[in-house]
């Protein structure tokens, strides 16, 4: 594949995080992109909590993927947190039983859209235009669309985790269920119960309880202000059911599950047991958490990116952390080679191998974390220490990759 990069026709297959990403990397190596979302503006409103490492936030900002003035919250140390018994039931925090160094920035997942969403020229993202079929030939890829046919040098696959591209690069690649999902809630701040801690203004909250940790922090709100944002990883009875990569939207969770999720707060510290219970029924999600691994980033003139590509669980900083990743590294690639067959290559050499790695090591973490937990109640700090980094094996910030 002997295709020039600069003024070559690209198609980006999806317009989250992941594909604006990939359409910024790609316009500043000189391609002509088009992006195509099939949602019409789902994506504004999304309002849940990313950490991404600060070390990778300043790459993104000098790399011109992100304002250095798009908000962001930031966390210092992570709390991990056991209930303490020799406080009675009542306003119980919890004790501290390991402050785990944290340098991250706390993004709100619409926030974070929308600063790279302006960095794409409105022109160039179409909306409410879902991809219905890809058909690659000897010297390029026709992408359809229910009213179009359009014929581009290389499509990129940054579908998500239910990716229509990926089996095309890898028909091996299925999306696995981890056996456990998370529970995610977001609301502004004043409906925190109080007295707020105040940690919570420099810290993220880790709650550990048998089988399964939750995880507080509070991010920017779209509007201004501050929202509280939690997430509790935990199995849920009928875990059949999520076999195919689904999730449950707000509003849709059952009352087996919601009764599920409050009989486990038992084992919260009382304060971040009543932070969960301040989220309203219509307002929970449920995510069945999944991962797969590739054989390769590339195949002919496509290429995956971020949930599309390797899909990891989340403990690792997967999503957005991820995209972002391999977004620069594909910009790099194609700024750096003159054909596509060079780019493609290079490209898959440099991400493949890590990210194929982070599916490993969020395996490992997620079963440290949620399917086979310690006894947090009995730990110090030296004993989460060896814990940690015996699960992270030698990695000392596991997100930065």
């Amino acid at each position: 594949m002997t295709a020039p990069v600069r003024g070559s026709r690209v198609a980006v297959v999806g317009g989250s995080i992941a594909g604006c990403a990939a359409a910024i990397a790609l316009r500043g190596a000189g391609c002509e992109v088009t992006v195509y979302e099939r949602t019409h503006n789902d994506l504004r409103d999304r309002g849940y909590g990313i950490g991404i490492p600060a070390a990778a936030r300043e790459r993104l900002v000098a790399a011109g993927f992100l304002d250095a003035d798009t908000p962001v919250l930031t966390c210092a140390d992570r709390l991990w947190l056991v209930r303490d018994e020799t406080v009675p039931r009542g306003r119980e925090f919890g004790r501290i039983a390991w402050r785990q160094p944290f340098p991250t920035t706390l993004n709100n997942w619409g926030l974070l859209w929308r600063a790279l969403r302006a960095h794409v020229p409105d022109a160039s993202y179409r909306e409410a235009t879902a991809v219905t079929d890809l058909r690659p030939g000897a010297d390029g890829v026709d992408v359809f669309t229910a009213s179009t046919r359009e014929r581009f040098d290389v499509v990129v696959g940054a579908d998500g985790y239910r990716s229509s591209t990926r089996p095309r690069v890898d028909p091996a690649a299925r999306p696995h269920y981890a056996g456990y999902s998370v529970w995610r809630g977001t609301y502004l701040e004043d409906r925190l119960p109080t007295p707020v801690p105040a940690e919570l203004e420099r810290d993220a909250m880790t709650v550990c309880f048998p089988h399964g940790h939750a995880i507080y922090y509070l991010i920017p709100d779209l509007g201004g202000g501050r929202r509280m944002n939690w997430a509790v990883y935990l199995a849920v009875p009928g875990a059949r059911r999520f076999r195919d990569p689904t999730s449950v939207p707000p509003g849709a969770v059952g009352a087996e599950l919601l009764a599920h999720l409050h009989r486990v707060l038992r084992h919260f510290p009382d304060y971040w047991a009543e932070v969960v219970l301040a989220s309203e029924r219509s307002e929970l999600t449920l995510q069945p958490i999944y991962e797969t691994a590739v054989r390769s980033y590339v195949a002919d003139r496509l290429l995956l990116i971020g949930d599309a590509a390797t899909l990891v669980r989340p403990h690792s900083g997967s999503g957005a952390t991820k995209a972002l990743q391999e977004a620069i590294a594909l910009g790099r690639a194609a700024a750096g080679h003159g054909s596509w067959n060079r780019v493609l290559g290079g490209y898959d050499r440099d991400r493949r191998p890590p990210g194929n790695a982070l599916v490993e090591l969020s395996r490992r973490l997620g079963d440290a974390q949620v399917r086979h937990t310690p006894p947090w109640r009995t730990m110090g700090p030296t004993d989460f220490t060896s814990w940690h980094a015996a699960t992270v094996a030698g990695r000392t910030y596991p997100y930065d990759v």
